[in-house]
């Protein structure tokens, strides 16, 4: 009878080294994905951060030349305008290589660093130029030939006197230098490169000798694989895709091979440029080479070990054909018995004895009782299922786990006779008792020690949280803070060199001062959401007259809109058709707030069209304002996001905003701060408007 159970055996060990090796397998191929998409998420990072700088440096830029363009010696040029010029160029010459002042028409006005070759060069054939001229807006070009004779990146400004077009204000920056400066600095891993593209495919920046200037195309000898990445590049914001790399440009030594290029798409007004990074999958399989051997190595271990337990068991069948042992055999097993038994009903670890076939437990010791609340002969009648959370079936993937393996390990749920819910370990193991093969289980309450690690995950999770909001608001708060202070810090020096002109001095002076108010706006914004957050702001209730308020906004933004350069714009106010008066209790100060930062917000993202802000009785005995615009809009995915803290949107080449992106999140804590609710509604191209609700309480 010995021969079909041993020979059962022998087919099962095969088996389960088969699914052994299937598991394994499965788990290499999910870590191996994974291990891809987190790499390349990785990438994606670097070169979304990379984005955001350049982003910033052109919005920088475009304001420090919008308020340039504005000036009466850069209007009506002359001497004061070249005096101007010079100085610009002296607190940037870091970055960019010339300022250049171009008339109407494209003809180059004065340049600096002075070139008298190129002073009267009509430019207009180049194709920014000829865009500034006929759109009038801000543009910032292609890579091409500057007349000053080298490679180059212009970013014009149109220059207006009164409503008419006299011009355009010009810097020029070096091909590579952007490059260098944002991406220069990225690590990557591996054999990875950063480069950057232009809108048309022109290499504006790449670590290898030669790329610079060329076209990606080019660069790539047509291969249809960069053809196929170029096309993704134009309908995707980012994304990942295999295409061929090229090493060098030299025919001798040129290397290619296709390689996973991450991209990322960097929004810049009337164009784009992309940001992408590549590497060889051997930079990220060289963790799952170490894995795959090392489950090659397990593998061969077990196979091993199951060789040498069937010689075992081949050894003991021989064994097991002697009578006179068999005997010996029966006697020493009946004393382990005995044996066992006493142990079992005397530990004080909780036992089970359990049955595989049937499901039923067979014996249960004193501890056992204790723990479950029933008594052992109650439990001597139950099922493992009546204690086991577990389904059924999946109590059949672990008892049978035990039969086959004799010996094993888990972690399951048990119910108390109470009802209440217990962890438990599970230490099982099978035995024969006579005929039957029972499973000894010891059981070990870890229900503590579950909780603990919960608790610990939690802490674990909610740290790394915190970290990643503070590493966020340092990032966002040193570039909102540079920004004035580079701006107060050039402008002080350059009063220095002019001490003797009055003008010169009192328009420098005004340019610290605005700078020395956006600096507080931005402290003002930190400690505002701060004190929002920890529940630590003073409500002072009192009168607050709707008429009078809006009279005192209305005239902030009409000398707002003359500083922004927005007076195009239509701007009203409509308060209860102006013919009702309305007193209520509430915080004036800070309703004044929230209006002047939803307002000041609409002008930032409207450039043609109209404002409107204003008040009117809601349906529930509240008070109902809005703010009104026929700016950019918001897609309707991006509804639940623009109150969230250090949230910023950029809709596409068009725009190029700034901020710390904690307006609309000071807004919201402050209305619920008042007992309001706050809410949008926007469609993008046709405007966004505001909505918030204020308790009404007369005065």
């Amino acid at each position: 009878m010995a021969l079909p159970r041993i020979s059962r055996r022998y087919l099962l060990m095969p088996v389960v080294l088969v699914v052994f090796f299937t598991a394994c397998f499965l788990v290499y191929i999910d870590i191996k994905d994974r291990t891809i998409n987190d790499f390349n998420s990785e990438q994606l990072i670097l070169a979304r951060t990379a984005s955001q700088g350049i982003s910033s440096f052109f919005g920088d830029f475009k304001s420090d030349l919008t308020f340039f363009s504005e000036l009466n010696e850069i209007i009506d040029f002359g001497p004061e305008g070249e005096k101007l010029m010079s100085d610009f160029y002296a607190s940037h010459n870091s970055i960019i290589s010339a300022i250049t002042r171009v008339d109407e028409k494209g003809v180059i006005m004065y340049t600096y660093p002075y070139n008298k070759a190129v002073i009267g060069s009509d430019i207009s054939y180049q194709a920014h130029v000829r865009e500034v001229i006929a759109t009038h807006k801000p543009v910032i070009s292609d890579v091409f030939m500057a007349a000053q004779g080298y490679m180059a990146i212009a970013m014009h400004v149109p220059i207006f006197k009164e409503d008419k077009y006299v011009g355009s204000l010009a810097m020029l920056i070096p091909i590579d230098e952007l490059g260098k400066l944002y991406l220069g600095n990225i690590k990557i891993r591996g054999t990875g490169n950063v480069w950057l593209l232009s809108e048309n495919g022109v290499e504006i920046y790449c670590p290898i000798n030669g790329h610079t200037g060329k076209t990606f195309l080019e660069l790539s000898h047509n291969d249809p694989s960069a053809v196929r990445l170029l096309d993704k590049i134009r309908t995707h914001e980012s994304g990942t895709e295999k295409a061929a790399y090229i090493d060098s440009t030299d025919s001798n030594t040129s290397r290619s091979g296709t390689r996973y290029i991450t991209f990322y798409r960097t929004p810049l007004r009337n164009t784009y440029w992309t940001i992408l990074i590549s590497y060889q999958e051997k930079d990220i399989y060289m963790a799952l080479t170490r894995l795959r051997n090392r489950l090659i190595f397990v593998f061969s271990l077990l196979f091993g070990i199951v060789a040498y337990y069937f010689l075992s068991l081949a050894k003991v069948r021989t064994l097991l054909k002697e009578e006179a042992k068999r005997k010996e055999a029966e006697k020493v097993l009946k004393e382990s018995e005995e044996k066992f038994r006493k142990i079992f009903e005397d530990h004080s670890a909780v036992k089970l004895l359990i049955d595989p076939d049937t499901e039923e437990i067979i014996d249960a010791n004193r501890a056992a009782a204790i723990f479950y609340g029933w008594s052992r002969d109650e439990l001597r009648h139950m099922k493992i299922n009546q204690i086991n959370t577990l389904k059924a079936e999946n109590i059949k993937k672990n008892l049978d786990n035990v039969k086959s393996h004799h010996k094993t390990q888990f972690e399951f749920r048990h119910r108390l006779k109470d009802g209440s819910i217990r962890d438990v370990e599970v230490f099982s193991s099978s035995i024969k008792i006579g005929e039957k093969v029972l499973l000894h289980s010891i059981v070990h309450d870890i229900t503590n020690r579950k909780r603990a690690e919960a608790d610990l995950i939690k802490s674990k999770e909610k740290a790394e949280e915190s970290d990643r909001l503070k590493t966020a608001f340092l990032q966002n708060m040193s570039h909102e803070i540079r920004t004035p202070m580079n701006a107060i810090i050039g402008f002080s020096s350059l009063m220095v060199e002019n001490y003797d002109n009055k003008a010169v001095l009192e328009q420098y002076s005004e340019i610290i001062s605005q700078r020395c108010n956006d600096l507080l706006f931005i402290i003002n914004d930190i400690l505002d959401i701060s004190k929002i957050e920890s529940g630590q702001v003073n409500v002072n209730y009192q009168e607050c007259n709707i008429n009078e308020l809006f009279d005192v906004i209305g005239n902030y933004f009409k000398e707002q809109q003359k500083r922004l350069g927005k007076q195009h714009i239509a701007f009203g106010l409509n308060v209860f058709n102006g013919s009702e008066k309305t007193v209520f209790i509430t915080d004036a100060v800070r309703l004044r707030q929230i209006l002047i930062n939803l307002i000041s917000n609409s002008f930032k993202f409207t450039d043609v069209g109209k404002i409107e802000a204003g008040c009117q009785r809601g349906v529930n005995n509240d008070l109902l304002f809005f703010v009104s615009d026929t700016g950019m809009g918001i897609p309707a995915d991006k509804h639940s996001f623009v109150f969230e803290r250090f949230t910023q949107l950029n809709m596409g080449p068009e725009r190029i905003s700034s901020g710390n992106g904690l307006g609309l999140s000071i807004v919201k804590g402050l209305v619920e701060l008042l007992g309001g609710k706050i809410w949008i509604e926007s469609e993008v191209n046709k405007g966004t408007t505001f909505y918030f609700s204020m308790p009404l309480k007369p005065g």
